[in-house]
């Protein structure tokens, strides 16, 4: 089962990356739902006109969302949370996280950053459950700031 903070091997039992973002769902309620495949590969054979692109490719493997091992991440309610396209992101050394794909920060630029936004009328005992998770997916980085941890559920296998 995949959780926040750990290595998440079950990701890469099939190939060496990231899950897939298949849907992001904020319901009236705040209760935001993600739901992540893990990647496999498959039996489709890329054909280009280009005949060097087809060269360069010939012996790749095409990967893709596994939809038999989709994962639900609900957060019952959450903070804030955004969503960025990954080619747009950069490593910041001085974030302090935990875990592969499913990440949970001590120390990030999201924490310092949503309080001079945000007004905040949570208790101190509430402020202090309270943590920066991130999913990190092939095409999609989504950072959640919530008082409570998420629950993982798993949707189907395969």
């Amino acid at each position: 089962m995949l959780e926040f903070g750990t290595t998440n091997e079950e990701v890469n039992q099939y190939c060496k990356l990231a899950p897939f973002v298949i849907s992001i769902n904020d319901d009236t309620d705040n209760q935001l739902s993600i739901d992540i495949a893990l990647p496999a590969p498959t039996s489709e054979k890329t054909n280009y006109a280009n005949p060097t692109l087809n060269k360069i490719l010939a012996n790749a493997v095409p990967i893709a969302p596994n939809l038999g091992a989709i994962y639900r991440i609900t957060f019952e309610s959450y903070i804030i949370y955004q969503c960025r396209n990954e080619s747009y992101t950069c490593y910041d050394n001085t974030e302090i996280g935990k875990g592969k794909y499913l990440i949970v920060f001590e120390k990030s630029k999201l924490l310092d950053y949503y309080e001079s936004v945000l007004f905040d009328f949570d208790t101190e005992s509430t402020k202090s459950q309270r943590k920066h998770y991130g999913i990190y997916t092939e095409n999609h980085i989504i950072d959640v700031i919530a008082n409570e941890p998420p629950t993982i559920t798993r949707l189907n296998s395969d």
